[in-house]
């Protein structure tokens, strides 16, 4: 038997790769960790574009119009995301107080309690980089971000949308 060598580690790349493809293949890495964890703990029907409906109906009501706007999606799209997301228990659908045409969106108690999981599962992602690259980087790429994220948008911070 001859002797077996390890494979070489990959080249640096020659030039530096830029940050906003290593930003899109960290998110890409955190979103599929996430909803292999949902699954496994029983919350199987997330779909991605839940948790961008879900944030946003977190701290109130929302419209279909919102959600066109918010995910950039058709009229019909929207309308199919809101049936799921009602048909499963996510979201309420009520008459609109103003306009008898319009709907309100709200979170229900579901929907919370997914939202719930979700930062506890994101508690242990942002855990399992700190245990690769330690804590301190994780907290100093955080304070990085919402810095950078302040200088182009103020105060406060934009809201979460998809990158499709």
């Amino acid at each position: 038997m001859g002797v077996v060598t390890p494979p070489a580690a990959p080249a640096a790349p020659a030039e530096p790769v830029p940050l906003a493809r290593l930003l899109a293949m960290a998110f890409r890495q955190i979103i599929d960790e996430l909803h292999e964890t949902l699954a496994a703990r029983g919350w199987a029907d997330v779909r991605p574009s839940y948790g961008f409906v879900l944030l946003a109906a977190r701290d109130g009501a929302l419209t279909p119009k919102a959600i066109t706007e918010l995910l950039g999606f058709t009229k019909q799209a929207a309308s199919q995301l809101v049936d799921a997301m009602e048909g499963d228990g996510y979201l309420l659908r009520s008459p609109h107080p103003d306009d008898a045409r319009a709907k309100v969106l709200t979170i229900t108690p579901r929907g919370r309690e997914v939202l719930a999981e979700v930062e506890e599962t994101y508690a242990d992602i942002e855990a399992s980089w700190a245990t690769h690259i330690g804590a301190t980087r994780v907290d100093a790429l955080r304070s990085a971000l919402t810095d950078a994220l302040a200088a182009f948008f103020g105060d406060e911070l934009p809201p979460v949308r998809p990158t499709w």
